[in-house]
């Protein structure tokens, strides 16, 4: 299709490339020691985190809520009655700036998901707790989630299955590792 001047593409409009424009720019502009093999690797598992998180975002579009709004949702309950839970601490384990954070916290807290309350201890802190309305949306949504999760390997025999499992522990670990985070 070709292009005419100074008009804009929709993103129906916008054609697919595929990876060999890609791969033809990581070769011009690549360093020169940088492995090509692995870095094709991954731009495809760039890829396929992005499409991940639209499947995600697709199934858990009827909740009214995102993936990553979700995850916010699901720290809350899995710490909940452990540790009190700042916002600078949730953006860390987010990997996501704080004001970021913050916008999600916004966002949950004008839909009683969520509440925020001042430290008994240092004021000058804020602890972040899910509600009942945001447990039961949880409730809700968990078998959805666990389904979405579900479907994603479908694709694959359950020897490739075993051997995929295997490799993405190793990745995470590593990744989890370097960015000095984890679950």
């Amino acid at each position: 299709m070709a292009r005419k001047n100074n008009k804009e593409l929709t993103a129906e409009q916008l054609p697919k490339l595929g990876a060999s424009p890609y791969l033809e720019l990581m070769q011009a502009t690549a360093a020169q020691d940088t492995d090509r093999k692995s870095a094709s690797i991954g731009l495809l598992m760039l890829w396929l985190g992005d499409h991940i998180l639209d499947v995600m975002d697709n199934d858990l579009a009827e909740f009214g809520i995102t993936e990553s709004k979700f995850d916010l949702l699901l720290l809350l309950t899995l710490h909940e009655g452990r540790e009190l839970v700042t916002p600078s601490a949730l953006a860390e384990r987010l990997g996501i700036r704080r004001a970021s954070v913050t916008a999600l916290l916004d966002w949950l807290e004008k839909r009683s998901w969520i509440a925020r309350e001042q430290s008994a201890i240092d004021r000058r802190m804020i602890h972040v707790s899910i509600t009942s309305e945001g447990r039961d949306l949880v409730s809700r949504i968990l078998p959805v989630f666990w389904s979405t999760c579900s479907s994603l390997p479908i694709g694959l025999e359950p020897e490739e299955q075993q051997v995929f499992d295997k490799v993405m522990v190793k990745l995470n670990a590593s990744i989890e590792k370097r960015l000095g985070v984890g679950r």
